[in-house]
């Protein structure tokens, strides 16, 4: 069988889940002729209201998706199912608004100009359960299912949008004059994949690169890392290695100065994760790991399981967290410690808490030699050193919190 070729995961998922939760808020139980059906069986039953709303499954999640990158452009503006209510007729609003890039927004117009999803059909089953199963999101489907008031939904997905205002990828608002949910909050939520852990980054090889990732959580490198680092990057420096420009990759190798520079950089990492253990910057550690996922906002974070099979990643379930000053206050009670591991291509910093079986997040320490747009000077193809710092999140962030669910399709 032969690898799909999917442009970006995350884009796909961010576009699949914002049509699951859509489809979340439109599917009730019909017209309200079929409502006056079902009164009558459940007076039958010596039953006044109905109990609960039916799940959504992979047909309801394509409909939406069918909609939205047939004819519309990624916004339809269509209105629910009636209330589950046997005394009301009344339908809410439903708009939806999907942005996705270029590569993304031609994969999903095509699945729909052939009205075949099956290709990303794990993505839909995968958010379809997770959309069924979300206690937070569901306690606002329920909300504007059963209130008997015309309420106006919203759903918006703009991976397009600069994200340093707001981490949220997916978000709910709505609009009602049900005075019981008038000041119903928004619903924001960070959409992430398997291998999309990361959620901040230093780009750079000077040493105020270590102090910008390592100064903002609270950590003083000892003086005698930093010392060290500047003796023996010295003569790089003095070089301006990071601003060459190189005709291939391999040059760069050839240099040898890759292997100074990384065992150079190993160094700092084992340092801090010295100083680490001796004081744990606790508070301003937390602090930078909520601002990370939410820039202070309260928001849901929802990443999907992955299983590889015959070489092919694909999604069979999904998890959620809710990062809030409750998650905050559980982060705040751990007690956490700091181990290096150091790879040929890589530093890593690994963070565990006690009480908690996985580790929760990770510092990694990256080379790159990255590739650079031709300017008038250099017009044909170069690159340059690039080392990079990533802040990435791992299984035990998931564990902190027992509010967090999981759930497979």
């Amino acid at each position: 069988m032969a690898k799909r070729k999917l442009p970006n995961r995350g884009y796909i998922f961010e576009a699949v889940w914002a049509a699951a939760v859509s489809a979340r808020f439109y599917k009730r139980f019909g017209k309200v002729q079929r409502l006056q059906k079902m009164k009558k069986t459940y007076a039958a039953r010596g039953l006044t209201q109905i109990g609960k709303l039916p799940p959504v499954n992979y047909n309801d999640v394509t409909n939406i998706l069918q909609q939205l990158f047939s004819q519309s452009g990624g916004s339809i503006s269509t209105q629910t199912q009636n209330d589950a209510r046997f005394d009301v007729n009344v339908q809410d609003y439903l708009n939806i608004q999907v942005g996705v890039p270029a590569a993304v927004n031609t994969l999903l117009r095509g699945y729909a100009s052939k009205k075949n999803f099956t290709e990303i059909r794990d993505f839909i089953r995968s958010s379809a359960a997770l959309a069924n199963s979300h206690s937070r999101l569901n306690q606002q489907v329920r909300a504007v299912a059963f209130n008997g008031y015309t309420d106006t939904i919203t759903v918006t997905a703009d991976g397009l949008l600069d994200q340093r205002d707001v981490k949220a990828d997916v978000t709910v608002t709505i609009s009602t004059q049900d005075p019981n949910i008038k000041d119903i909050r928004p619903f924001p939520v960070s959409c992430k994949v398997p291998g999309g852990e990361q959620f901040a980054q230093v780009s750079g090889g000077q040493w105020e690169k270590f102090e910008d990732l390592f100064g903002t959580i609270g950590v003083n490198i000892p003086p005698n890392v930093k010392k060290e680092w500047q003796e023996s990057m010295q003569e790089y420096l003095t070089e301006d290695i990071f601003t060459k420009k190189y005709s291939t990759r391999q040059a760069i190798e050839a240099t040898n100065i890759p292997t100074h520079v990384k065992n150079a950089a190993k160094k700092v990492y084992r340092g801090v994760a010295n100083s680490m253990n001796s004081n744990f910057p606790t508070a301003s550690f937390v602090q930078y790991v909520i601002n990370g996922f939410s820039n202070g906002v309260d928001t849901e974070l929802v990443k999907l399981i992955g299983q590889t099979r015959g070489g092919e990643m694909y999604m069979v379930g999904g998890k959620t967290l809710k990062i809030d000053d409750t998650f905050r206050q559980l982060m705040m009670s751990l007690d956490y410690s700091a181990e290096y591991k150091g790879t040929d291509k890589s530093a890593i910093i690994v963070i565990k808490a006690k009480g908690v079986s996985d580790p929760i997040l990770q510092f990694r320490y990256k080379w790159e030699n990255k590739s650079n747009k031709p300017t008038a000077d250099t017009p044909g193809k170069t690159y340059s050193m690039y080392p990079r710092h990533y802040l990435e999140a791992l299984d035990g962030i998931f564990g902190i919190d027992p509010r967090t669910q999981k759930v497979f399709a």
